[in-house]
Order: C-alpha cells, then sequence, then structure tokens
C-alpha cells in the first residue's frame, strides 16, 4: 500500500514518492484551496486576479501546516489508483469500450506516421558532385547547398520522430508516451535476441550503481512528469468551472493547459532516455546475467543469439502460463558453475 511505502521508505524512496506522488497532490490541494479562498466556484468573489489573491492569507502556524500536509497524504492515498488508471491512459491503454472508436483512429493516424517516416527516412539525398558545384555559379552554389542542407535537415527529423516508434512491424499504440516506452521494451534486449520483457526484471539486479541509478532516474522522470501532466488537466479543468464567467481569468485554466503539454512531452523525453539507459544496461551486464544463471559465456554473437532465444522463449512460456513448465523440458544449455568446472 502507498501509505505504508510512505512510512517504510528510506530516504531515496522517499525521494521518489515526494517528487511522483506528494508533490503533484501539494501543487493540487494548494490551486483548490486558493480557488476556494477567492470564492472562484461563486458568483461573491472579486472579478479581478489581484484583488481576488489579496484575500488570500497563508497560516504558517503549526496546525495550518500539519492540516495541509495530512490533506496531501489522504489526497494522495486516497487518488493513487486513480492517477496511476490516468497515467495508463495516457500511454494509450484505452481497451474499454469507450476507448475503442479513439484507439482505432489513434493508431491508424500512427501507423500511418510511421510509414510516411520511414519512407523519409529511406529517400535519397540527390547532391551535386564537389568538382560540378565548383564549377556552378556563386549564387547556384550557394542554392545547391541550402536545397542539400534542407532535405538532410527534413531526414534528420524523420529519423528524430521514428526513433519514438516501436521497430518493425510492432504494433503501435494510440499516444506517443506509449510508443517510446514500448520502444524501449521492444529494442535493448532484442538486438542480442532477449525478450526485454521477460529478461529485464532478471538484469535489473545485476546492473552496477550508475547505470541503475541513471534508469531510476528517468524513470521516476516519466512517472513525475506523468503525474504532473495529469494535476495540470485536473487544474484546468477546476479552473474552466471555477472562471467560467470571467473571461480574462480563463487565462488560468489555458496556462494550465499548456503546462499539462509541457509536462507529457517531459515525460516522452525521460522516456527516450531511459530507453537510452536500457540499451546500455544490455551492452554491458548482458554476460552477467548469463553467469547468474551459471550458463557458459558465448564465443561468437551467432551462439549468443541462439541461446538467448532460447532462454528468451523459456521466460516468456514460463512467466506467462498459470502451470509453468520445468527447465528440464524447455531448455538444453549446459551448466557452468564457477569454482566447481
Amino acid at each position: 500500500m502507498w501509505l505504508g511505502a510512505l512510512f517504510t521508505s528510506t530516504a531515496a524512496n522517499f525521494g521518489r514518492l515526494l517528487i511522483v506522488g506528494l508533490l503533484p497532490n501539494a501543487i493540487l490541494v494548494a490551486y483548490v484551496w486558493v480557488l476556494v479562498t477567492i470564492d472562484a466556484f461563486t458568483n461573491n468573489g472579486p472579478l479581478l486576479f489581484p484583488e481576488a489573491l489579496s484575500n488570500v492569507r497563508f497560516k504558517t502556524d503549526a496546525g495550518g501546516l500539519l492540516m495541509f500536509a495530512l490533506l496531501v497524504i489522504t489526497l494522495t492515498t486516497v487518488i493513487q489508483p486513480f492517477q496511476i488508471r490516468l497515467v495508463r491512459i495516457m500511454e494509450g491503454y484505452w481497451r474499454s469500450r469507450l476507448g475503442a472508436f479513439p484507439y482505432r483512429a489513434a493508431t491508424a493516424f500512427h501507423t500511418r506516421r510511421r510509414h510516411r517516416l520511414r519512407r523519409v527516412v529511406n529517400e535519397r539525398i540527390d547532391s551535386v558532385d564537389d568538382a560540378r558545384l565548383a564549377n556552378m555559379p556563386i549564387a547556384e552554389q550557394i542554392r545547391e547547398q541550402r536545397r542539400v542542407r534542407s532535405q538532410e535537415m527534413r531526414l534528420e527529423r524523420a529519423e528524430a520522430k521514428l526513433m519514438a516508434y516501436p521497430p518493425g512491424a510492432e504494433p503501435v499504440l494510440p499516444t506517443m508516451l506509449g510508443n517510446t516506452l514500448r520502444r524501449n521494451e521492444r529494442v535493448a534486449g532484442e538486438r542480442y535476441a532477449l525478450n526485454t520483457l521477460r529478461t529485464w526484471p532478471r538484469l535489473y539486479p545485476l546492473l552496477n550503481e550508475k547505470i541503475a541509478g541513471e534508469f531510476d532516474s528517468d524513470s521516476d522522470g516519466v512517472d513525475a512528469s506523468a503525474n504532473l501532466a495529469v494535476t495540470f488537466l485536473i487544474m484546468s479543468a477546476l479552473g474552466f468551472v471555477a472562471f467560467a464567467n470571467d473571461r480574462w481569468m480563463l487565462l488560468v485554466p489555458f496556462t494550465l493547459l499548456l503546462l499539462a503539454v509541457a509536462a507529457y512531452r517531459a515525460a516522452i523525453a525521460a522516456a527516450a532516455n531511459q530507453g537510452v539507459a536500457m540499451s546500455v544496461a544490455y551492452d554491458l551486464h548482458r554476460f552477467d546475467l548469463l553467469q547468474s544463471l551459471h550458463l557458459g559465456l558465448p564465443a561468437t554473437p551467432k551462439n549468443e543469439a541462439a541461446r538467448n532465444r532460447e532462454l528468451s522463449h523459456f521466460f516468456e512460456i514460463s512467466d506467462g502460463m498459470p502451470d509453468p513448465p520445468s527447465a528440464e523440458e524447455h531448455l538444453t544449455l549446459n551448466y557452468v558453475h564457477p569454482g566447481r568446472d
């Protein structure tokens, strides 16, 4: 339970609880308190925001601070499951009947967009060789260089956008955050024929502190930014209700809406960095996984791929079946025990 985690967490874990759970809800509680204090939900409040803020009185006594802290902790505990669900929606998991049509429309859009980006990336840049370029007039040389550079920049932008989508024919999700996270799950280990979803929980405990810390930091960034995006969306919705009769004050919910978009984009950026950390982890520690399983190290990439496919298949069927099969039936690997063989 989240409340239990709050009291039993270490300093490092409390930092995560602070930025992921407490901070977004503290912002929400303070915002609602200000709206209530200035009578924003009634027609009795001042019309001008500076005048309305003059009615706000911040109590800094111990009782007021304790009440604020209790409100934040209570709110965080109560709405934590709903926040997780909202974040999952931001990742693109809309499997309910209500979300079926938007899901199909959004995935179709992203599928076409990925195809279009791949077509741009595969386009050939038509450039003039240096000898021919040197014989052109200066003005024509400048135009030609600008044209080539424009094509190169278009290709670079397409490559950068394509890096946020799952590879190959992997199905896309309806949101960019979901697609970026899915790419992480389909690229890091698959380069070595390891199923990332199945092997990452087994590889993570073997990582050195620097790589694990980088991954944890990026994961916290994804969760914190996504929670902030949800918080700003809720605040924006409350603002549209509170300031429905005041056109100037509608700037507040519109600003909060922009902050929600910015937080969402920050979550996508953190997810991309998380993917880099996962790829580095497989680059440097995949053999540690084999040694921890008491398996010999492969001599060639081909041997490595064959062994990794066998391991991944076993992990996939054993993790995903109610009655998992035994290793004896599905693995044909030889163990290597350090200090014994």
